[in-house]
């Protein structure tokens, strides 16, 4: 085998998605004497300053200049030349796509005859954003499908792929940081006593995160003063959004905070909190399960995919979907047997999905097709 493994990394945005933080997590964490890395993002996102100095780095734009909008007109297109400019500097033995968001480079790949593993972090929902023939030509052209959990590989194989492989989404348990003077800062900028109860939730405000029934919840919940509904993540700038706000301003008998992206104290707003709410329609695993379990919160949420691969009766409750009068009790009984709750039994259930664990399966998946692949298929 040669020296060292060359892969080229394709992303859409480079920003504070889940399955973006978990690709940085890779280049923070890789094995420098086995592999090298290069990163091609189509925005420059915030992630973009965090990223190693040793991952060559690779800005290909998707919105066009007005002279490159019209060579696009003029069938040059500057997306599939950068993707090629880069492919061509980097030299990588193979590529690996960290969403199926990007199908066109599963197909350039495929034309350069370049090896293409695919990182599969969605369901459903997002599979609508892609066309039938996109999204065909990505499971068939693909070498290699990496589902982020069983349920995401058991749709893998649904659909026909060949080779299919499961790593779970994985933290950095050790970068969880959070400072306990800053924690009750927060509890006190909440309005929030010592004996009062916080439920925090972690996301983007969409549809597919569950955004939408949050007043619905709040609205099964009995009358409390001392019980706070905390929404932390981007507020989007759309209908659905504006409709959530304005009925979370009508409810009055329990508090609700929608306090927008919180990236410099997101996890003392989560150590802050005394419970994890997952309202998600469809999570495909969902990291912020394991940054709240092992923060020692305990976490309800639906039957919507993943959860019901991490949480057992020990970390929290999972609900069938959508029913938000058994969710509103579960979060009441949490609340009435919170001293029961096995905090460290909880962060022990988080180490498989540390980068630890996560680093070993994936370096050892990546040999094994880099050997298969590529090796096995060399002329002797």
């Amino acid at each position: 085998m040669k020296e060292k493994i060359r892969i080229l990394f394709f992303t859409p945005y480079a920003s504070r998605t889940g399955s973006e933080v978990m690709l940085w997590y890779i280049f923070k964490h890789f094995d420098r004497s086995k592999f090298e890395m290069g990163v091609v993002s189509f925005r420059k996102g915030e992630l973009v300053d965090e990223l190693p100095a040793d991952v060559a780095f690779y800005h290909v734009p998707d919105h066009y200049s007005l002279t490159q909008k019209l060579a696009f007109h003029l069938g040059w297109n500057p997306t599939i030349q950068g993707i090629k400019a880069a492919a061509k500097d980097f030299k990588a033995d193979f590529w690996y796509v960290n969403t199926i968001m990007l199908p066109f480079v599963v197909e350039q790949a495929r034309e350069l005859n370049i090896p293409c593993v695919t990182h599969v972090h969605e369901l459903g929902h997002t599979f609508a954003s892609s066309s039938k023939v996109n999204f065909k030509n990505l499971i068939e052209y693909s070498d290699l499908l990496v589902g982020c959990s069983q349920i995401v590989c058991d749709i893998l194989e649904e659909l026909g792929a060949k080779n299919i492989k499961k790593l779970y989404s994985f933290v950095d348990l050790e970068a969880i940081q959070t400072n306990p003077e800053n924690a009750v800062a927060i509890r006190k900028k909440l309005g929030a006593k010592a004996t009062d109860f916080i439920w925090i939730m972690s996301g983007t405000s969409s549809e597919r995160k569950g955004f939408d029934l949050l007043p619905e919840l709040a609205q099964k919940l009995p009358a409390d003063s001392t019980l706070h509904l905390v929404w932390v993540g981007r507020l989007l700038d759309d209908g659905l959004t504006y409709w959530v706000q304005k009925s979370c301003e009508s409810i009055q008998h329990i508090n609700i905070h929608l306090v927008g992206a919180q990236h410099n104290d997101y996890y003392n707003y989560l150590a802050a909190a005394d419970g994890f709410m997952m309202t998600s329609r469809q999570e495909p695993f969902g990291l912020v399960m394991v940054e709240a379990a092992w923060l020692g919160k305990p976490i309800v949420a639906f039957e919507s995919g993943g959860p019901q691969e991490f949480i057992n009766e020990k970390t929290g409750s999972l609900i069938p979907c959508f029913d938000t009068a058994l969710f509103a009790d579960e979060m009441i009984r949490w609340r009435a047997n919170i001293h029961d709750y096995d905090a460290e039994s909880s962060k022990r259930h988080c180490i498989p999905f540390g980068t630890t664990a996560g680093m070993a399966n994936w370096c050892e998946m990546m040999e094994t097709f880099y050997n298969q692949k590529i090796v096995a298929t060399e002329p002797s």
